[in-house]
C-alpha cells in the first residue's frame, strides 16, 4: 500500500518538474545553433527613403505638381500593389508636351490619374537588373480601359510598356528616352526620368493599315485570303487574316507585324491586286486539313497566305499572340532586334503529336551599320531593309517593308 502511494507522489513531481527541464533543453539547444557574431556587421547599402520621400527629393516639380493633384496615391492603395517602376517626364518634357503649370492645375484629377497611370508599372525593376536584360522588358502599366471598341463584355484592355538599354540610353517602346545612369532608388519604387512624355497607342493595326494607302495590297491580299478560306468553310475562322490586325477583348497579347507596302508587292511582281489574285488561284482548290509525315495536324493555306505568313508571325485566327494558357507579347522594336540575336527563328508556341506543329518565327534578323536587314529563315534570297520602324500600336509595333516580300 505504501509502495503505491510512493510511486504516485513521484509521479506529480516529475510532472511538475517537466516544464522547467523542457525550458533547460532548448536552451541548450538554442546556444548550440547559435554562435556568437564573428567579424564586423555588414553595412545596409541599399535605399533608405521611400517613394514620397524620393519624389519630395527629386526634381521634377511638374510630376509632384500633377500627382498631388491626382488621386494616384488612392489608386496604388486600393489596387495593393507595393512596388513600382515610375517613368518620370522631366519638367521639360512637361512642357513639350503641352502639360504646363496651369494646365496641370486645371485638369481634372481623373486626367492626371490616366496621364500618371501609364507612366506606372506595379512591378519594381531596379537599373542593375534592366540593364542586364538583352532587348526589352514587358511591363504591364497600370492604365486600364473598358472603353475601346471591341472590349465590351471583356476585361479592360491594359497598356504595356517595353523598356530597355541600348548602348547609354534608356529606351521605351523603341524609343530613346533618357541617358542612361539617372535612375532614383526608392524602398519600394524605381524611378526612370524620361525626356518625353510617353504617348499611349491609340489605334490597332487594321486601323492603321486602312488610314495609309501604302498597304491598300496587303490589306487585299488579306481580304482575297480569307475570302477563299470561307468559301470552302464558312464556319471555320482559325485561318483568317483580318481578325488578326484587329485588338479586341478576345484577340489574345501583342506582336509583330512586318508589313510590305504596295511598292514592295510590285518589286516581287504583283503590279495590281488582280495579280494577287490571280496567284491565289494557283492554290485552289485548297485541301483538307490532316496529318502530315510527322503525325502534326496541319491546315493547308492559299498560295499568298504562304507568302506573308511570317510577316504577322504565322498567326492566324480571332486569337493571335497567345500560347493556350495565357496572353503572350511577341513585340520586338528596332532597339532589340539590332542586338537579340534569338529573335530569328526562335520558338513562338510549342507543339505535340497529333495536334499542331510547333510554330517558329520563319524571319531572319542580322545587324548592320546601315541597320537591320531582313529574309525569310532559310533562304538564299537577299536580305530586305525596313523602311520605317516602331510603330507602336495597340496589339503590337509595326515596322515596314519597301523592297520586296520575304520570297522563299
Amino acid at each position: 500500500m505504501n509502495f503505491f502511494t510512493a510511486v504516485n507522489i513521484s509521479g506529480r513531481l516529475f510532472k511538475c518538474c517537466l516544464p522547467a527541464l523542457l525550458l533547460l533543453a532548448m536552451a541548450c539547444r538554442k546556444q548550440d545553433i547559435e554562435p556568437e557574431p564573428v567579424g564586423e556587421p555588414v553595412p545596409y547599402t541599399g535605399p533608405v527613403l521611400s517613394l514620397k520621400e524620393t519624389l519630395e527629393k527629386s526634381p521634377y516639380t511638374y510630376l509632384k505638381a500633377a500627382w498631388k493633384r491626382s488621386n494616384i496615391d488612392d489608386r496604388l492603395n486600393k489596387a495593393a500593389i507595393t512596388s513600382f517602376t515610375i517613368f518620370a517626364p522631366t519638367d521639360k518634357a512637361f512642357e513639350q508636351a503641352g502639360w504646363t503649370m496651369d494646365k496641370i492645375s486645371q485638369a481634372s484629377p481623373e486626367q492626371l490619374d490616366t496621364l500618371l497611370s501609364f507612366h506606372i508599372s506595379g512591378n519594381q525593376v531596379h537599373a542593375a537588373s534592366l540593364v542586364q536584360v538583352t532587348g526589352n522588358l514587358t511591363l504591364a502599366t497600370l492604365l486600364k480601359s473598358a472603353d475601346l471598341p471591341g472590349y465590351e463584355g471583356f476585361p479592360p484592355y491594359q497598356y504595356v510598356l517595353y523598356a530597355g538599354v541600348n548602348h547609354d540610353s534608356l529606351y521605351v517602346n523603341g524609343q530613346p528616352v533618357s541617358k542612361w545612369g539617372q535612375a532614383l532608388e526608392a524602398t519600394t519604387a524605381t524611378i526612370y526620368p524620361t525626356d518625353k512624355v510617353l504617348q499611349q497607342p491609340v489605334q490597332d493595326m487594321l486601323s492603321f493599315l486602312q488610314s495609309d494607302e501604302r498597304f491598300s495590297f496587303y490589306l487585299e491580299a488579306c481580304r482575297i485570303n480569307d475570302s477563299l478560306y470561307l468559301d470552302k468553310n464558312p464556319w471555320e475562322t482559325g485561318l483568317l487574316n483580318m481578325t488578326v490586325l484587329s485588338a479586341t477583348g478576345s484577340s489574345g497579347g501583342q506582336f509583330t507585324l512586318i508589313v510590305p507596302t504596295n511598292e514592295a508587292f510590285k518589286k516581287s511582281g504583283f503590279n495590281t491586286v488582280e495579280d494577287i489574285r490571280q496567284y491565289n488561284y494557283r492554290s485552289l482548290p485548297i485541301g483538307d486539313a490532316g496529318y502530315d509525315d510527322h503525325w502534326y495536324y496541319v491546315y493547308p493555306t492559299t498560295a499568298m497566305d504562304s507568302l506573308l505568313y511570317p510577316n504577322r508571325m504565322s498567326y492566324v485566327g480571332p486569337r493571335a499572340a497567345y500560347n493556350g494558357t495565357k496572353n503572350i507579347y511577341q513585340v520586338y522594336f528596332l532597339n532589340e532586334l539590332m542586338v537579340n540575336k534569338s529573335i530569328s527563328g526562335m520558338l513562338l508556341k510549342p507543339g505535340s503529336i497529333y495536334n499542331l506543329p510547333p510554330m517558329l518565327y520563319q524571319l531572319d534578323f542580322v545587324a548592320g551599320n546601315n541597320g537591320i536587314g531582313v529574309k525569310r529563315l532559310g533562304s538564299s534570297q537577299a536580305r530586305l531593309p525596313l523602311a520605317e520602324t516602331n510603330v507602336c500600336l495597340l496589339n503590337g509595333v509595326i515596322h515596314v517593308v519597301n523592297e520586296g516580300l520575304f520570297m522563299p
